[in-house]
């Protein structure tokens, strides 16, 4: 055996290992990204009755089950101009972003929120892939045209991280008036690939080698699994706001939706000091950051937390949502 045989024996060898090691990272970031999402038993959600608003249910239906979906007023729905379907992104469904849509329910518009499938209230044993979350916006859309009081109103999708992945792609699936897409990413394999470079400095060496298992990933979930939210906002063509911080590390900006979308149906608002939620204060962004870091002993710590402090919402931000709104 020549040593050319032995170098083809010893790649072959490295070969199989890498995909070996790729498919058991990839197994095991699948369980951890589309786990199923539910609240955090020790952390507090504020609800509808903090805020004084209306709700009732709304229709929204995702393959054959019905979702947990809420239309939210603060004056009778036929009185409200405009809809608002507002995506969440991670974690505890539509209940972490209470403050968010009663900000928009008091500025006059009737807000529909789902919870995804597999998250929260929401039935569903997983999260079951990205694309997913632009399938609960096209359900939550059609729910919303099949009410005989919100289906001649103007649309408008918003979202935050993976809501504001998910508005954008369903923004070329249907015939929205706007989107307003808060610390989106573009691409979900990117995506992942920075969630593992978190993780540890193993998991920056690892993630471009296991960028193409990550793609195929999202393609076994679906055929549209890897669709880009840039790409989809541009065949589109509606009106959008993309919100980006400039220190968001959950989502770096030179993989997000404003980093990568182009057009002049694209509006950008990045800012400078501002994280993950950028529809937050910076001071609430700091407080949330604690929380989130936080590892000790925790019941005196949640007991004794700021929750208001940590949803603080930056009226700029939000006025400048409205105002985009408003001129649709």
């Amino acid at each position: 055996m020549d040593i050319w045989q032995i170098a083809l024996i010893v790649l072959g060898c490295l070969i199989v290992i890498a995909v070996l090691l790729g498919i058991a990272l990839s197994a095991m970031l699948n369980g951890m990204v589309f786990t199923r999402q539910d609240k955090n038993p020790a952390f507090k959600y504020f609800t509808a009755d903090d805020f004084n608003l209306k709700t009732e249910d709304i229709d929204v239906t995702y393959k054959g089950e019905k979702l947990y979906a809420k239309i939210y007023t603060v004056k009778p729905v036929e009185e409200c101009e405009k809809v608002v379907i507002f995506q969440h992104g991670f974690g505890a469904g539509s209940s972490s972003y209470t403050t968010e849509i009663a900000s928009l329910a008091k500025l006059g518009y009737a807000v529909v929120a789902a919870d995804a499938y597999g998250c929260n209230n929401s039935v569903g044993k997983n999260v079951g892939g990205f694309y997913v979350g632009t399938e609960v916006v096209i359900a939550t859309y059609i729910g919303v045209k099949r009410d005989e009081r919100l289906k001649g109103k103007k649309i408008v999708l918003i979202g935050h991280s993976w809501g504001a992945y998910s508005v954008c792609c369903a923004a070329s699936k249907v015939k929205a008036d706007g989107v307003v897409a808060l610390s989106g990413f573009n691409a979900p394999a990117e995506c992942i690939c920075d969630q593992l470079k978190l993780i540890s400095p193993m998991g920056k060496l690892l993630a471009p080698v296991l960028h193409p298992f990550f793609f195929l990933l999202n393609a076994f979930r679906s055929v549209n699994g890897n669709t880009h939210a840039a790409k989809a906002l541009k065949k589109s063509g509606v009106k959008t706001l993309l919100i980006h911080g400039e220190r968001d590390r959950t989502v770096p900006k030179k993989h997000s939706a404003l980093a990568k979308a182009q057009g002049d149906n694209v509006t950008k608002l990045l800012l400078a000091d501002k994280k993950h939620n950028p529809y937050n204060t910076v001071a609430a962004e700091e407080c949330l950051s604690k929380l989130i870091s936080f590892s000790g002993d925790g019941e005196e710590f949640y007991k004794n937390f700021d929750w208001a402090k940590a949803t603080e919402e930056d009226d700029k931000i939000m006025s400048n949502i409205d105002s985009f709104i408003k001129e649709l």
